[in-house]
């Protein structure tokens, strides 16, 4: 049963699913009405989301889909993974066993992208991202298209995450040992990307004794990872820094900390202006891409707890999430943002508002 419910939760994943108030559509009732039906729907889906998540390991056996039942013979085909570098003037497209030979200045930082379940580079997520970077000056920006291999059938994608992160880890120890410089791999993932560059960077680290540089998780995939040992997902050693910015913890997001630095915007879980859980799993990316380009538009504050932010008990350590997150940086972080883009609140978004809705503060007692 647990089985079909992950599936059938994961099949609604689309990494770009816009939100659904947005201004001229709703009014302000409208959008009063939908905080309160999306507050009251949060508490279940979390609650539906750990069960299911708690059994993931042994439905994935009894479905033949752990990763020791297909290591192996079995193995997915990674021939079939490809780098996409897409500009305003130049779409072109590398099977990734050519990744070192790929034209790129090597004085730069390399930022790989990884896309989440049923995405692809073609999508607006990797369009917002990208975009971002160009017009930041940064082009040397590929994204790794894995979308042949987690298209569909979440609990095998999920597996077959391991094998992708170890392929990408092998190809970026051979850039390395051809010269290019560890620190300036900078692997930026999305979801089920978030875990993929866990293992590029757990396999880098095997093969070369080096770290890659960084990596930036966009709410990592919480179904199959939230019960799980730090080996087997991303955690904080698998880069010299490793930041994260959780949106939909508790659902499709992981909730724990798995960075050096974990950054929880509006509580980390139910985003402003969302209705669906997939919208506020897709704002991770639109914050990163929005602090790409403004690199003010988020600081937050170190503390305890969402608690403790909401009744002004925290630290006076300010960080900024995102782009500008600083190596060094560790500890939870948190802030709210705004409903619409651009969402960063600036120095606003580091004191707490009540603006949760009826139910959320009855939830909170």
């Amino acid at each position: 049963m647990m089985k079909y419910f992950l599936q059938l939760s994961y099949c609604l994943l689309l990494c770009g699913a816009p939100t659904l108030a947005a201004p001229g559509i709703f009014d302000d009732l409208g959008r009063s009405l939908q905080k309160e039906v999306a507050a009251a729907k949060n508490p279940v889906y979390n609650t539906l989301t750990f069960i299911g998540s708690s059994q993931c390991s042994h439905v994935k056996k009894l479905a033949g889909v752990a990763y020791e039942q297909i290591e192996g013979e079995k193995e997915p085909d990674l021939d079939q993974l490809s780098l996409k570098y897409v500009s305003h003037a130049i779409n072109v497209s590398f099977n990734i066993n050519t990744l070192k030979d790929i034209p790129l200045a090597q004085d730069e930082k390399l930022v790989i992208f990884l896309h989440g379940f049923m995405d692809d580079p073609g999508s607006n997520t990797f369009k917002t991202v990208s975009e971002a970077f160009y017009k930041k000056g940064k082009h040397n920006v590929l994204a790794l298209d894995a979308s042949p291999l987690i298209h569909w059938l979440y609990l095998r994608a999920s597996t077959y995450v391991r094998f992708i992160g170890e392929k990408l880890g092998a190809m970026l120890a051979q850039m390395a040992e051809a010269g290019y410089d560890p620190s300036n791999f900078y692997i930026v993932g999305h979801s089920l990307g978030s875990h993929i560059a866990g293992f590029t960077g757990k396999q880098f680290t095997g093969l070369t004794g080096s770290r890659v540089g960084r990596i930036t998780g966009l709410d990592p995939a919480g179904p199959c990872f939230s019960h799980v040992d730090d080996d087997v997902r991303l955690n904080s050693t698998d880069a010299e820094f490793v930041d994260v910015i959780h949106t939909d913890a508790g659902v499709f997001g992981l909730k724990q900390p798995v960075g050096q630095v974990d950054y929880y915007p509006n509580s980390g879980s139910l985003q402003p202006n969302c209705l669906w859980e997939t919208c506020s799993h897709s704002r991770a990316w639109r914050l990163f891409a929005e602090s790409v380009l403004n690199e003010a538009a988020f600081p937050a504050v170190k503390c305890e707890s969402w608690e403790a932010f909401s009744k002004k008990r925290c630290s006076n350590e300010v960080s900024y999430m995102g782009f500008p997150s600083q190596p060094g940086t560790t500890g939870l972080y948190y802030l709210q943002t705004g409903e619409v883009s651009p969402y960063g609140l600036g120095m606003n978004g580091t004191v707490y508002v009540n603006n949760e809705g009826i139910v959320r503060n009855i939830l909170k007692g």
